[in-house]
């Protein structure tokens, strides 16, 4: 009877450590699932997913699709977007006024452009997604003169989307992203910009709610992070 008992108790041993050893592995489970169940393209308070270029008789024209919350702060809290299309012109001097104008999707846009003496340009923007737009054919009338101006997208069959960039980043740089996240979530916003020069690249930046941010520079078409500035 002695030695039953033993073997008895033995394996009564042996089945509670098996309950245990699941229990844990099924808490470390649901532990990394939530974590991993963070949609970090939620948290991106500033999106700049299109940009169009376009020159003529020394007028140039850039136009970027925008996606921003309201109010706009870098203080690591993401708030509600708006979506809308800001567009920057530089012309030989910025004396005239200048009146824009173009259409989309059957409608009419535009309107006076206001001169910026500090950057030396002129500015106009208005609430309209042109996110999927190819080109943008657009009309200025400055003082006297009428330009005609094809704004076309700098987007490609093989750019990379914001939202793959983003998983780029992450990805590389995980323990970053494991360090700002935790049961609640994500603390921190994500600004995330389409920027042209000679080729297209994205500036992503990773703010935190201490206001340090993580800056990455990234090639548009290959995905490859060409540069990472901690401020």
């Amino acid at each position: 009877m002695k030695i039953f008992f033993n073997t008895k108790h033995g394996f009564l041993t042996n089945v509670k450590r098996c309950l245990l050893l699941l229990l844990s592995a099924l808490f470390l489970s649901i532990s990394v699932s939530c974590k991993a169940a963070v949609e970090y393209f939620d948290y991106v308070s500033e999106l700049r997913n299109n940009l169009f270029l376009g020159s003529a008789d020394g007028f140039s024209l850039r136009i970027y699709s925008v996606s921003k919350e309201t109010p706009y702060l870098s203080d690591g809290i993401p708030q509600e977007k708006t979506t809308r299309t800001e567009i920057y012109l530089s012309a030989p001097e910025g004396t005239a006024e200048c009146v824009l104008e173009f259409p989309f999707q059957g409608k009419t846009y535009g309107g006076d452009m206001s001169y910026d003496n500090v950057r030396g340009e002129y500015y106009f923007s208005c609430t309209l997604d042109v996110a999927e737009a190819k080109e943008l054919q657009c009309s200025l009338t400055y003082g006297e003169s009428v330009i005609h101006i094809n704004a076309k997208s700098v987007l490609t069959e093989d750019t990379i989307t914001p939202k793959n960039v983003l998983k780029i980043i992450q990805t590389e740089n995980s323990e970053l992203f494991q360090n700002l996240t935790d049961k609640y979530g994500f603390s921190g916003e994500i600004y995330i910009r389409l920027i042209y020069e000679d080729a297209p690249y994205y500036y992503v930046g990773v703010i935190e709610r201490t206001a340090t941010t993580h800056a990455f520079l990234v090639n548009a078409k290959t995905g490859k992070i060409l540069a990472r500035r901690d401020s």
